[in-house]
């Protein structure tokens, strides 16, 4: 499926965790020349466009410090601004990186990218990719709600400073982040240093599960979420795998045998995000629709928001079941199950510990 519009990436993560010395690794390579970035930093006075503007051309800054409210309208404006110069040919860019400030919440711009009407026409979202300092990453997300959430969101997390941390510490982190959000695949990066391909996957449209391509797979960019929530005890309805944290944050990932009739599924899926749109962080699937047994439906939604479906021409590999993924904050999972099965008749079976 071919999308003319421009593909816009998130680039978040928390103070320090190393966002703008990737910034610089990768604008100096041939594969990232026609990139616009925006850059938001906090206070009135920005350094790290300074740093990065000698490698990137497209350079522009938001001073708000979040991007919240007015930030926002800042945000829209300065993309309406980039668009008119490329129509100008006063520049030239196939893409557009935003680096949020260390203390942003990325659902708000994720919500103007994906809803706002002049922009929706012209630019789409890519993904979110969320830096995280392996050094002080523990630390930073047991203290910082921000920090928890950044992670929560991402579509892929990059480990930075991985060189100052010893295995075991690097794993065990890995492995909170893996709890936080099993769907998005992680990358480590040392000193700046990661290879294109982990981030501009992103762009592909037939990678809608934002997974980097597995050599040897039937599907490319199927990996990943949709195999880790893949698995489980034959037979069963729903395999479940929950894990809690010391936040409220949660991650569940199930799987469903029998196929869900589309407007049932839909009308589900429309009333969740109605009813508990701001505890949904994120939410994606791999759905098989009855109607359509040889296409599996896409869908991602993030609180209030659920995004167009994508329907694939063929399933990935043999695996018929549908797969969900749901990162929620302050939600039972058990409203999750019982709302599934009253609505499409589908009813949850805890996989054992």
């Amino acid at each position: 499926m071919n999308d003319p519009r421009i593909p816009v990436t998130v680039l978040t993560g928390f103070l320090g965790s190393g966002k703008t010395t990737l910034l610089q690794q990768l604008m100096q390579r041939p594969e990232w020349r026609g990139t616009a970035v925006v850059i938001n930093e906090l206070g009135e006075t920005g350094l790290d466009h300074l740093l990065v503007q000698h490698v990137a051309p497209h350079v522009r800054l938001l001073r708000s410090g979040c991007l919240c409210c007015s930030v926002r309208e800042d945000l829209t404006q300065t993309l309406t601004d980039l668009l008119a110069r490329r129509r100008r040919h006063e520049l030239h860019f196939d893409r557009v990186v935003v680096e949020t400030t260390g203390l942003a919440d990325p659902l708000p711009v994720m919500h103007t990218l994906t809803t706002h009407a002049s922009l929706v026409r012209d630019f789409r979202l890519a993904g979110v990719v969320t830096v995280v300092d392996a050094f002080n990453g523990s630390a930073t997300l047991d203290q910082h709600e921000e920090a928890r959430r950044q992670v929560a969101v991402a579509d892929a997390l990059l480990l930075s400073k991985c060189d100052l941390v010893q295995p075991p510490a690097r794993e065990q982190l890995e492995q909170r982040l893996a709890r936080l959000n099993p769907s998005a695949p992680q990358h480590r990066v040392d000193h700046g240093a990661l290879r294109s391909e982990h981030l501009l996957y992103l762009e592909h449209l037939d990678n809608p599960f934002h997974a980097p391509p597995q050599p040897g797979s039937a599907a490319p960019g199927t990996g990943g979420w949709l195999l880790r929530a893949s698995t489980g005890r034959a037979g069963s309805l729903f395999q479940r795998a929950q894990h809690a944290h010391a936040s409220d944050i949660q991650a569940l990932c199930l799987t469903v045998d029998e196929p869900f009739e589309d407007e049932a599924f839909r009308h589900w899926l429309s009333l969740l995000t109605a009813l508990r749109g701001e505890r949904l962080l994120r939410f994606k699937g791999l759905v098989h629709i009855a109607e359509r047994p040889e296409q599996p439906l896409v869908v991602h939604a993030a609180q209030h928001l659920v995004h167009p479906p994508v329907t694939l021409p063929a399933w990935p590999d043999a695996d018929r079941r549908s797969r969900l993924v749901f990162i929620t904050q302050g939600m039972e999972p058990q409203v999750i199950e019982r709302t599934l099965h009253q609505f499409t008749g589908a009813r949850a079976v805890a996989a054992p510990a």
